[in-house]
């Protein structure tokens, strides 16, 4: 009988760490959650458009691959190393209107020799906006997010 106690003990500790994973959320966290998911996965518009950024003290600028609410792929040879901050300035096509923000690499795409399907850049997530740049960008990629025609700046 040995082995059947086993098996009692392992329903037991099944039962007792499916328990311990259970967590209502607030109303708050569940809307909270809804807006940082809409960010990360949403819309990205093809674009290129120049972007200036600093980081360690230096001034760069590269164009965008893409953009969307949540962040930017900056195409680059020299892309700066994961979890670096930066500071980033572009200017939105049909508005004319410079958005500034922080930002930091939270991902990194090296050059690959011999494989030109790999475009070498940096993926930048947005750290910081105010209210009106916010609702800039939003009303931006909203409109562009139906078409199947890159944006290009003018």
């Amino acid at each position: 009988m040995p082995k059947s106690s086993e098996k009692t003990t392992r329903k037991k500790k099944v039962k007792s760490s499916a328990s311990s994973k259970t967590h209502k959320k607030s109303p708050s966290e569940k809307k909270t959650r809804a807006k940082k998911d809409k960010r990360e996965s949403g819309t990205r518009i093809p674009i290129q458009l120049l972007v200036d950024y600093k980081a360690d003290g230096s001034y760069l600028f590269d164009f965008c691959r893409d953009l969307g609410e949540g962040g930017v792929f900056i195409e680059t040879q020299s892309p700066k190393d994961q979890g670096s901050e930066l500071e980033l300035t572009f200017t939105i096509p049909d508005s004319k209107e410079t958005l500034t923000t922080k930002g930091q690499v939270i991902w990194v795409q090296n050059p690959v020799e011999g494989r030109p399907d790999l475009v070498p850049g940096m993926g930048v997530q947005f750290k910081s906006f105010d209210t009106h740049a916010r609702k800039t960008l939003e009303k931006f990629v909203e409109r562009y997010s139906g078409t199947s025609n890159s944006a290009q700046a003018s």
